[in-house]
């Protein structure tokens, strides 16, 4: 890829079933491996991709979940959103996301707006 050229973005709609964590950190992994991530950020590519969806899931209310990937030589973001009635971003489980997160990633959060909860993270890419 040359300097700033994007993949994506990749927007995808998927009910709340945390088997599919699979099919998402398949398709993040090959989207990074196109942008020649090292193995280890696809590593951490797949984490974040994990825990956005499993914390949308967890804390969302039933409805399906938005994600979207994008990714350029420098960057891979990841970012999903859930309709929600209430959404605690202080809740124990979402303190470890952003803890896993905090480790995965460059840049993440966990936000309300509008009754859509909203968990993104962006893990970037060592140019070698």
């Amino acid at each position: 890829m040359t300097d700033q050229e994007l993949i994506g973005p990749i927007e995808i709609r998927v009910p709340p079933n945390p088997s599919l964590s699979r099919v998402l950190r398949l398709s993040a992994s090959g989207m990074a491996s196109l942008a020649g991530f090292t193995v280890d950020e696809i590593e951490d590519i797949k984490i974040a991709v994990s825990e956005v969806l499993i914390a949308l899931i967890e804390h969302g209310e039933g409805q399906p979940i938005d994600l979207q990937f994008m990714v350029d030589d420098q960057l891979f973001s990841v970012s999903g959103r859930t309709a929600v009635d209430q959404f605690d971003t202080e809740d124990s489980d979402l303190i470890l996301c952003r803890t896993v997160l905090a480790e995965v990633s460059g840049s993440h959060g966990i936000d309300v707006i509008e009754n859509q909860a909203h968990i993104w993270a962006a893990v970037s890419h060592a140019m070698i």
